[in-house]
């Protein structure tokens, strides 16, 4: 994933989890660890993601967003 696409996956999270803007821990961050990853959360991050890169996501792809690693893994693998 290039440094571009990397820095709006990060402020994706980062706006819709409403985490510190410092957040250097980012690729530790999951469904289970972040208390605001809530099942809206969760669409709200399906919705931009799919907005922001031109995507449709299926929905494995959706549940396999487990945390922002997975996420970014995702992202790689569809070319981004």
């Amino acid at each position: 994933m290039n440094s571009a696409n990397e820095k709006k996956l990060v402020e994706i999270f980062t706006v819709i989890l409403e985490l510190e803007n410092d957040n250097k821990n980012i690729l530790s961050i999951s469904r289970l660890t972040e208390e605001n990853w809530d099942s809206l959360a969760h669409v709200s991050i399906v919705a931009a993601i799919e907005s922001e890169f031109g995507l449709n996501l299926e929905s494995s792809d959706m549940e396999r967003m487990s945390s922002f690693a997975e996420t970014r893994l995702l992202l790689e693998e569809k070319g981004l």
